[in-house]
């Protein structure tokens, strides 16, 4: 009998394809909370009971890094496996393994540090996330230790545009598309989010992300990279000189701490919506006379003022004693102030991301607007750009960058690019597996089994 995780799901045709497929290598591309995670873990588990010509099979799922392993694979694969299967202290926590009295065993591994899964002739085993994996990492260290046992390999992901193994994954998978089949021990598969999550998840997803990470994201497409940074912007539909001050809304005031240039954005929000109503862009200057300054335009407001910076404005780095943060929070010019600085910095895609979706998320809203006389602001969001062929900002042009990291930092904290999951199962294919399924790499394998339902 079969462990509680083994829960019973829905079919879905290209899940049930992938879950029969007799092809040596497979590319799963999927969008988030479709399944493709769940089937692999189970998939990688089925067959630590089936006997092959040596005594100690050998399979890996790989996630990017050890601690991303250890906390998002490890508990769930431990779930899946019979306590009936395994061996004497079969568990061990310290190497991440599990060895079953069948004589097979089970390592998740982080990629990080590629030694761990070289010097070993693996049977199978599952490449997570693959997009965000390192460049090289399966050609180079995964590949040549499944030679010898002539071991298969599934390597399923999200098709992410920014992450640094995403155009190697891709052309993986491209190898397979049944209508340009260059690979045949490589087949691909793909389906998208909305095919398996419910269709308030999907609603809630469109509304939040912009339309380039939704896609990406949910709809499993593959969204090209470089151009503009802050591609949602519209220099006519995100720009109004109506934007008025209220003075009953709490000051947002987005800070990025350079002496040259200091640029600072004054926003204010209400339903879920962010004006920004002034800018403050000065160059060799520090953060005093930048609150000066500040407080001089809005120093009669009353009701509250929230300052957000990135991580560096604890540090001492713009020409002061103390850091920016205690600054802030000791100046007397201004009433009721609150300082958002958080530990450590978002991601910048993260950071980018989140500017876009309210910019204009994947629904076509615009729940960000910037008022016409933030001209540096404007000028940021239209021209910073990605460095030609890649995923990195391009910070060669010293004036740019710095006020839209202001506002990045703003929405990152207020406005954050989460969608609760589906407390619903996740549809994937019947759980009876068919033994002869599980011949293909192995023809002297003679014994298969039935996973019943509990």
């Amino acid at each position: 009998m079969l462990t509680p995780g083994w829960f019973k799901l829905r079919y879905h045709a290209d899940q049930n394809r992938y879950w029969r497929s007799s092809t040596r290598f497979k590319a799963v591309v999927a969008g988030r909370r479709s399944g493709k995670t769940e089937l692999a873990r189970r998939k990688i588990v089925r067959w630590l009971p089936i006997r092959k010509p040596w005594p100690d099979p050998l399979y890996f799922y790989a996630l990017p890094t050890f601690t991303q392993a250890a906390r998002v694979a490890w508990p769930r694969l431990k779930m899946l496996v019979p306590k009936d299967w395994l061996a004497p202290n079969g568990i061990r926590e310290s190497e991440l393994s599990i060895t079953t009295r069948f004589g097979s065993k089970l390592y998740v591994l982080g990629m990080d540090k590629p030694e761990r899964a070289e010097g070993v002739g693996w049977d199978g085993g599952i490449v997570d996330e693959s997009s965000d994996q390192k460049t090289g990492m399966f050609d180079r260290t995964l590949r040549p230790a499944l030679s010898d046992r002539r071991g298969w390999c599934d390597r399923i992901g999200v098709p992410k545009r920014t992450g640094p193994g995403a155009q190697e994954f891709k052309s993986f998978w491209e190898r397979g598309l049944p209508s340009d089949r260059k690979d045949p021990d490589v087949e691909a598969f793909w389906w998208p989010s909305w095919d398996i999550l419910p269709e308030d998840e999907i609603v809630a997803a469109r509304r939040l992300l912009d339309e380039k990470d939704y896609n990406e994201q949910y709809g499993a497409s593959w969204e090209t990279v470089g151009g503009k940074a802050y591609y949602a912007f519209d220099s006519v539909l995100s720009v109004s000189d109506e934007i008025a001050y209220n003075p009953a809304l709490t000051l947002l005031i987005g800070c990025d701490f350079n002496v040259d240039p200091m640029a600072w954005v004054i926003c204010q929000s209400s339903e879920g919506k962010l004006r920004v109503l002034d800018e403050i862009y000065d160059h060799a200057t520090n953060t005093e006379a930048t609150l000066v300054k500040l407080a001089a335009r809005y120093g009669e407001h009353k009701t509250g003022v929230i300052f957000f910076g990135d991580a560096s404005g604890r540090a001492r780095d713009t020409s002061a004693s103390q850091s920016d943060y205690v600054q802030i929070r000791n100046f007397k010019g201004i009433e009721n102030s609150r300082v958002m600085f958080p530990e450590s910095n978002p991601a910048v895609h993260d950071r980018i991301a989140s500017v876009n979706a309210m910019l204009k998320n994947a629904e076509g809203e615009r729940r960000c607007v910037v008022h016409a006389r933030c001209r540096n602001l404007i000028r940021d969001l239209t021209e910073v750009g990605f460095k030609e062929g890649t995923n990195e900002i391009d910070k060669s042009n010293i004036t740019l960058t710095h006020i839209s990291d202001a506002l990045g930092y703003l929405i990152h904290w207020m406005f954050p690019l989460i969608v609760t999951p589906s407390k619903e199962p996740i549809a994937i294919p019947t759980a009876t597996v068919d033994p002869t399924s599980l011949t293909v790499y192995d023809p002297s394998i003679t014994e298969g089994f039935t996973i019943r339902e509990v």
